[in-house]
């Protein structure tokens, strides 16, 4: 079953307008009725919207799959934004992209040194700020290679093409999240600094510990894969530390989606040379990231945006 029959409960506009009104209420916004009937409409065309864009993406060539997944993810986004911006948009300064790039890429050029720039206003910024509380400074920049290596599922890649191990696995079950001490080697520090860091960085609760491992609160498992406070592969269904120690830090997945596609959508429609001559010629590895990387946020994106939605509107049921 396709992942976006579960979506179909959130096209009925009498549902969505009482699930709106609902958590409009527990939010405090005024007059959430009223609020709910005007936005029902316009949350589920943002989801049809970004299902159309990806549905496209499914069958297009891999040229301009960047292009519609972009979209599609800018749509999602977009309906997410009306569960905690209720006049979201309320000005045109949240409705650019939000980031810009290079748009003449030098000679030599390779995909994972690239960057984009976070700007001062649009999407990008609003969706940080509203969705995940985190407010990116404009002009913070991030390579290609910071994204994608937090990405668990192309660890594999990184560790195949160029002998760079990006993840270390940790453990979980419905009480803690178990990390072993022997981590802390792998990054130069004691198991006591470690606790630290994912206390601070992470914002993770230290429960208990033993002599072999460290022992953190897991008590809401929504929350720590919504804001990827751990990598977690889709593909496995296992969870993940990042393997250097400073990349320790919140980073919500389907923000690094949306930079990564915003990039990829530009080298689609400004480096159209480059870009076939990849896709046809296969030169450098660039190839294989971008292919894995298309591959699993057309699967990936849609359904962590769904868990989102099955959470906040408390829907039993699932996208597995």
């Amino acid at each position: 079953m396709s992942i976006w029959n579960f979506y179909s409960s959130f096209h009925s506009a009498q549902t969505v307008q009482r699930l709106l009104t609902k958590h409009y209420q527990k939010l405090n916004v005024h007059e959430p009725e009223q609020t709910s009937y005007q936005n029902c409409y316009t949350f589920i065309y943002f989801l049809k919207h970004g299902e159309n864009y990806y549905k496209m993406a499914d069958t297009a060539p891999i040229m301009i799959k960047p292009v519609l997944a972009f979209y599609g993810i800018s749509q999602l986004i977009k309906a997410l934004l009306l569960t905690v911006d209720a006049h979201y948009p309320s000005s045109s300064a949240v409705l650019s992209h939000g980031v810009s790039t290079r748009k003449r890429k030098k000679h030599n050029y390779n995909f994972l040194k690239d960057e984009v720039k976070v700007q001062k206003n649009g999407l990008y910024r609003h969706a940080a700020l509203n969705l995940f509380q985190l407010n990116h400074t404009p002009g913070e920049k991030f390579s290609m290679d910071s994204l994608l290596k937090r990405i668990p599922e192309l660890s594999d890649l990184y560790q195949f093409h160029l002998q760079i191990p990006t993840t270390i696995p940790i453990e979980t079950n419905d009480t803690f999240i178990i990390v072993h001490k022997e981590i802390a080697n792998r990054y130069c520090i004691t198991s006591k600094r470690l606790a630290e860091i994912l206390q601070s960085q992470l914002h993770w609760m230290l429960s208990n510990e033993d002599v072999d491992s460290l022992y953190f609160s897991h008590s809401a498992e929504f929350h720590y894969l919504w804001k990827s406070s751990y990598l977690f592969n889709f593909y496995n269904k296992q969870y993940y530390l990042p393997a250097a120690k400073e990349d320790i830090k919140l980073m919500p997945e389907i923000l690094i989606h949306y930079l990564v596609l915003y990039n990829l959508s530009m080298i689609s429609r400004y480096e159209t040379e480059w870009l076939y001559d990849l896709m046809y010629n296969h030169h450098s590895d660039d190839y294989v990231f971008i292919h894995q990387f298309m591959e699993i946020t057309l699967k990936k994106i849609p359904w962590l945006t769904l868990m989102y939605l099955n959470h906040i509107f408390n829907r039993v049921g699932g996208s597995d």
